[in-house]
């Protein structure tokens, strides 16, 4: 079976900002005890490259960080602020007063904390980054807004081709940032500060490739998207993040296409997808037709006031049906007729599944990967991070 080719993917803050909750902030934003930090040690990688686990971390899950073994983290980016159509940036999401805590138990056990930027519609690419004046008002804004960060994470994922003008535009900002964010230095404590990052998202199966080799050098990390090879509006069921198999987009073949780019191996991290998709399908045959838009399901129960509109978790549903995996790729999915006698497929990501992809890191010389979005499976991947990345 294939990957369906119905259109551009949904974008990452799109499905995610429907299942979020705006939950009002409890209490002030303090360290607890459980969120304590661990001394950091790394699994070796290839050519003596450590390997770095990074995350994702989403604003709408508030103070759920103080749950979390957020010391297994070499990198944490609270996803999002959005970019306007005047390269004004939107929801700050109270950055950085509301974060502070976090980086503060983030860098105690030698950790960064970096600030996410989002832009995924091409109409404001070409506003923002088609304009000299827009892209300078931006540039500062962003300069200004990393002065507590340890570095920048651009997620700009445009699935339409775009002006050479409006790239070129783009190409500039990005040198001028990079520049910028390495002339500084990072809130980390002590005597020899590190300096700024720069990194980027790199989507799959996007008709452009934003990033050419004079910027790539500028460039840090690459998180490459790793998920959604199926999505919420896919016409056919399956695997969100295939490591192999004969679909259009794999980790295979994401491999392939950036490096034929020209980014090195130890720039490039792959994402770790903790949600899933379920489907309405014709039957209960992998990859049969789906009935309708798919809905998200997180790997773990998450608390109602963070995500409403998610109720479903991967491990609730296979304790209930039974597991399956798709031999081709991996991947595990479940399958059950529903009240109304109509065939269901949910697919998502499980230990097995993820230990395969992480021995594709370090079999491949990557430079590590990045959970999306950290928290959704409830803590029960810890111990995987725990060995994979901290050697115990």
């Amino acid at each position: 079976m294939t990957a369906d080719a119905a259109g551009p993917r949904l974008d990452r803050r799109r499905w995610l900002q429907r299942g979020c909750g705006l939950w009002p902030l409890s209490g002030g934003w303090c360290w607890s005890s459980g969120a304590a930090a661990t001394p950091r040690r790394h699994a070796p990688a290839h050519a003596g490259v450590d390997l770095q686990l990074w995350g994702y971390y989403p604003w709408w899950m508030r103070e759920d960080w103080r749950r979390r073994r957020i010391g297994l983290y070499d990198r944490l980016s609270v996803f999002e602020i959005e970019i306007g159509d005047d390269g004004q940036l939107l929801d700050t999401q109270g950055w950085p007063v509301r974060w502070q805590p976090l980086g503060a138990a983030l860098r105690a056990g030698g950790g960064r904390l970096d600030v996410t930027l989002f832009l995924a519609q091409a109409e404001r690419f070409e506003r923002v980054f088609g304009s000299a004046e827009r892209r300078e008002h931006l540039l500062a804004q962003v300069l200004a807004l990393s002065s507590p960060a340890d570095g920048v994470n651009l997620d700009v994922e445009i699935y339409t081709p775009l002006t050479a003008a409006a790239r070129r535009g783009y190409m500039a900002f990005c040198t001028a940032l990079a520049a910028g964010l390495h002339g500084q230095r990072g809130g980390a404590s002590g005597a020899h500060p590190r300096a700024k990052s720069l990194s980027v998202f790199g989507v799959m199966g996007a008709a452009v490739d934003l990033y050419e080799r004079p910027v790539q050098a500028l460039i840090d990390h690459v998180v490459v998207q790793g998920y959604d090879a199926h999505h919420a509006d896919s016409r056919r069921a399956g695997p969100v993040a295939p490591l192999r198999g004969p679909y259009t987009l794999t980790w295979e073949r994401a491999l392939r296409h950036y490096l034929a780019l020209g980014w090195p191996r130890h720039k490039l991290l792959f994402g770790l997808p903790f949600y899933g998709y379920e489907w309405a399908t014709e039957s209960a045959t992998p990859g049969a037709a789906t009935l309708g838009q798919g809905r998200q399901i997180s790997y773990g129960a998450v608390d109602e006031r963070l995500l409403p509109q998610i109720r479903v978790n991967a491990r609730a549903e296979v304790q209930r049906h039974g597991l399956r995996r798709d031999a081709a790729s991996g991947s595990p999915y479940y399958v059950y007729r529903d009240d109304g006698g109509h065939w269901r497929q949910g697919w998502f990501e499980d230990e097995t599944s993820l230990a395969a992809k992480l021995d594709f890191v370090r079999d491949e010389g990557l430079g590590g990967a990045a959970v999306f979005p950290v928290g959704y499976d409830d803590g029960a991947f810890d111990a995987l991070l725990q060995r994979r990345f901290r050697g115990s």
